[in-house]
């Protein structure tokens, strides 16, 4: 006895409703989530490919990699620096100091410096940087 042949049925996924809901649960993320942008700079700090003009002024802090401070090769702490700063700043004419900093060395001791430079009487800086 032959039986008769069945016709197969595929298997029919119906996408629609899939996509419904993928597109639910996406508006209800965005919409429920928090996108927080920070305020500020993202700073990326470029090689110097052109030399400065400037002529170095007399006066110079150098920053070693430890924190250290040192004025004119002579190592000072903030006090120090900043009778120093004030007394020889009182006879410089053009009130500016070169500041040369390790690149170790973090950022707070670069502002303290220049924070103690402008309580003396700076009025300008320079940065020094390799070329």
């Amino acid at each position: 006895m032959k039986f008769p042949e069945k016709k197969r049925v595929k298997p029919n996924v119906h996408l629609t409703s899939l996509i419904d809901i993928v597109f639910l649960l996406l508006v209800f993320f965005l919409l429920s989530s928090n996108f927080v942008e920070q305020q500020g700079l993202s700073i990326l700090v470029p090689e110097v490919e052109n030399k400065s003009t400037d002529i170095l002024p007399e006066l110079s802090v150098n920053i070693d990699k430890n924190g250290d401070l040192y004025f004119n090769d002579i190592l000072v702490n903030e006090e120090i620096l900043l009778k120093i700063l004030t007394k020889r700043l009182k006879t410089s004419p053009n009130k500016k100091i070169s500041i040369r900093a390790d690149h170790r060395v973090q950022y707070e001791s670069v502002v303290k410096v220049i924070d103690i430079a402008k309580s003396a009487g700076v009025k300008d800086f320079l940065l020094i940087t390799k070329n």
